[in-house]
């Protein structure tokens, strides 16, 4: 391709890789996204030009907004101006990107069992063994660990990443895990060889649908969502700043609580905090 590069020019470059990875997810998106059924905008300046909105069959118009000469109509298209796939959009390879990462996803989650804890659309987090680590002759393994997981670790696509050891350094570990809902979680990482009896733990923390910053973290934090776990609070309430868009235009901004719950139905929560499927039976004593 006639590109020269500099071995020596390579580095970690952690905003370069984040904006890479987002225009990255944004183009193979753009395969499957059909903007034409969004609401457009258009600018009417005569009664003859909103009659061919009004009785055009290829237009459902949902507002118009008259002003002293001019009139602004909000409208979606119709099936019938649907039918044109842009040239933009590939359903085939979208699909095929989005059920091959999701198959590469299942399988390493069935490898898991239950050292799986969380699961997400690119990323998955699993009890194991911590590498480098080399137990007292008399040690045992508890039986989720005796045979470890043998993972493909590598740089490249379908070989799996350390986050924890690539943004800490390998003597970072996680080794406390706690997610009250979908989306939200908080991972104790520590490091291994600080001798300290209080160790200082630092938090990789997730909340879908809450802003993360100095304001929350004394209300949005990893013991605050143990307590939701173990449901010693019901809710955690949040003041957020609101943007709101009045009908007629303009924009409205408010102050407002919002309540962070605990919420999990996707399985069963059993003994020790262990989940199971719904309709699971534990077997019979033999």
């Amino acid at each position: 391709m006639n590109i020269d590069i500099d071995k020596d020019s390579i580095k970690q470059d952690p905003p370069a890789r984040l904006s890479a990875k987002l225009n990255l997810n944004s183009l193979w998106g753009r395969l499957g996204m059909q903007s034409s059924n969004k609401d457009k905008y258009a600018l009417v300046n005569s009664p003859e030009e909103m009659y061919e909105y009004l009785s055009d069959q290829q237009y459902k118009v949902t507002d118009i907004m008259c002003g002293s000469e001019k009139a602004l109509v909000r409208y979606k298209q119709t099936e019938v101006a649907q039918s044109k796939i842009p040239k933009g959009v590939n359903s085939v390879v979208a699909a095929f990107v989005t059920c091959y990462g999701r198959l590469m996803l299942y399988e390493l989650m069935e490898k898991g069992g239950n050292n799986l804890v969380y699961g997400d659309t690119d990323s998955c987090m699993l009890i194991t063994r911590r590498s480098g680590y080399d137990p007292s002759p008399d040690f045992i393994w508890p039986p989720h660990l005796q045979n470890p997981l043998k993972l493909e670790m590598g740089e490249y696509l379908g070989m799996l990443t350390d986050e924890v050891a690539e943004k800490y350094g390998s003597d970072w570990v996680a080794t406390r895990f706690v997610s009250p809902c979908s989306k939200t979680y908080s991972l104790a990482v520590e490091n291994v060889q600080d001798k300290e009896i209080n160790k200082t733990f630092k938090h990789i923390m997730r909340c879908k649908g809450f802003g993360l910053s100095n304001k929350t973290k004394d209300t949005i934090n990893h013991d605050s969502y143990v307590d939701l776990v173990k449901k010693r609070l019901p809710n955690i309430s949040v003041p957020t700043t609101q943007f709101r868009g009045r009908h007629e235009g303009g924009v409205d901004l408010i102050t407002a609580p919002k309540k962070l719950s605990l919420v999990y139905t996707k399985r069963k929560i059993v003994d020790n905090y262990e989940t199971r499927e719904w309709g699971y039976k534990a077997p019979l004593p033999s």
